[in-house]
């Protein structure tokens, strides 16, 4: 979403343009998680490939369990989702939540909020035992928003966040490589602001007034980022005018080549997002590529900022598309920042995590903040 940073305003967050503590261990997975991140062709992360379990899965019934109407009973609903911080709790929002093989944090989760008595926002990281409860582990990044995180197949980790160094946000990626007696993954845990091993700021994108909210699509990793293929989603604010949809290749951490998702942007178009379209998450299920993207249904500089984002379902590998409606208590409309992951709950039923931000703005009674919507897979 456009820029998407997050500011207080009478309680809870709200969007401005331009812009986890007991140590459950996690049951045996449905699916190995272990096996599976060993594979290291150009694909997507375990954390965005449905489970054997849910690869029969079809367009409607993915709609309709992002639109929270699916069969089976929910694990967890949640609204305003919050982490515990010293001095009390913190919204927990736009939350990237991840599982790892780590029992000290089974549930990773990062996300942002505002630096108190200042203009800008940090980046932080937070633990859960059971994705009900979340602690504040610490800050990564400062002048940061938006973040994305992939825990590679020997745990190290890549990070991405939406970097506002001055009055232009960019695309910022960074690595948490591993060291004699210590995995990235570890090494973030106990200090999330540790120095990445790699960092690097993706240049602008040509006639964009701003670029932002990474997210990791397909990943080719084999043990050195040096060598690695990684693609990334995120959107450029074209003109100063609109918002569109952009995807990117990072090579060997070095050489960057990005260009407008023309597909998704057509679909969002026609499906009625004819305003700016912005934060998305690429996922698969079984053969078929699917985008999980925002956009606003009234068109760029109607005057509605807010009140007007919706949530879209894009099937990439056959080109189709279809809005989303979910049904959240009493009946917010305005939607942002969707987040998807394949995770295995503590009793080792596979689950889809669904996250989104509600805006104040036509949330009809709803909480606004972050909302979490976890669905047992059958």
């Amino acid at each position: 979403m456009q820029i998407g940073f997050n500011l207080p305003l009478s309680g809870p967050l709200i969007k401005r343009s331009l812009t986890l503590h007991s140590t459950l261990v996690v049951s045996a997975l449905v699916w190995s998680l272990a096996a599976d991140r060993a594979l290291a062709a150009y694909t997507y992360n375990v954390e965005e490939i449905a489970p054997p379990v849910a690869s029969n899965l079809t367009m409607p019934q993915i709609a309709a369990i992002l639109n929270e109407t699916g069969p089976n009973p929910p694990y967890l609903v949640a609204y305003g989702l919050s982490a515990n911080a010293p001095g009390g709790t913190v919204s927990a929002a736009p939350l990237k939540d991840v599982q790892t093989d780590n029992t000290a944090c089974p549930y990773l989760g990062v996300y942002h909020n505002a630096i108190p008595n200042t203009s800008k926002f940090a980046t932080y990281l937070g633990c859960s035992a059971d994705q009900r409860a979340w602690s504040q582990v610490g800050e990564i990044h400062n002048d940061a928003s938006q973040p994305d995180i992939r825990i590679l197949p020997d745990d190290s980790v890549l990070y991405a966040d939406e970097y506002n160094p001055s009055v232009r946000p960019y695309v910022y990626i960074a690595y948490y490589g591993n060291t004699p007696g210590q995995t990235g993954l570890q090494a973030l845990i106990a200090n999330p602001a540790v120095a990445p091993t790699n960092k690097i700021t993706l240049p602008g994108t040509f006639l964009s007034a701003a670029d932002g909210t990474p997210e990791f699509g397909r990943i080719n990793y084999g043990g050195s980022i040096l060598s690695s293929t990684i693609e990334i989603n995120y959107h450029y604010y074209y003109l100063g005018w609109r918002d569109l949809d952009a995807v990117g290749t990072l090579t060997n951490f070095k050489s960057w080549s990005g260009a407008s998702d023309t597909q998704t942007n057509n679909l969002v178009n026609g499906a009625g997002g004819n305003g700016k379209i912005g934060d998305s998450e690429v996922f698969e299920v079984s053969s078929t590529v699917y985008k999980l993207v925002e956009a606003q249904v009234n068109p760029p500089r109607s005057g509605d900022t807010f009140g007007s984002w919706r949530l879209f379902l894009v099937d990439k590998t056959h080109g189709a598309v279809q809005m989303l409606s979910p049904q959240l208590l009493a009946g917010a409309q305005s939607l942002g920042n969707p987040t998807l992951t394949f995770v295995t709950l503590p009793n080792g039923t596979p689950a889809l995590v669904f996250t989104c931000f509600v805006f104040s703005e036509n949330s009809n009674g709803t909480t606004p903040g972050g909302h979490i919507y976890i669905y047992p897979l059958p």
